[in-house]
């Protein structure tokens, strides 16, 4: 039971700075030039942070949902070095669906406990 509680604690708190991190993206989408360059490298500061979150994640709970959303957030990074934004979007969309469905079974392995 312990890990589905970190597991449902980690999930919710990366699955809401995933879904800031999109807002995000598409708001650096629409910039240009220095503007660009700059709010670039602090979504990609943000990123590794929560990067480091995912790892502290996947070490605390074991669950490969966690390795896979670490790696796409690295290649999310990398696309958004290379300046492929739009491709970023989809894969960071499909990383919330990664985290989304961990958030849904660990929630309904709580619920059943009568924990929530």
């Amino acid at each position: 039971m312990r890990n589905e509680i970190v597991s449902y604690q980690f999930a919710e708190r990366i699955k809401s700075a995933l879904i800031l991190s999109s807002k995000m993206l598409l708001v650096l989408e629409g910039m240009r030039g220095d503007e660009f360059e700059g709010a670039k490298r602090v979504i990609l500061t943000f990123f590794n942070a929560l990067s480091n979150e995912i790892v502290l994640a996947s070490n605390a709970t074991g669950l490969e949902e966690f390795k896979l959303a670490e790696e796409k957030l690295k290649l999310v990074t990398r696309m958004i070095e290379e300046g492929n934004l739009r491709e970023a979007h989809a894969t960071l969309g499909s990383t919330v669906t990664n985290i989304t469905t961990v958030c849904a079974s660990t929630m309904q392995a709580l619920t059943e406990k009568g924990l929530l």
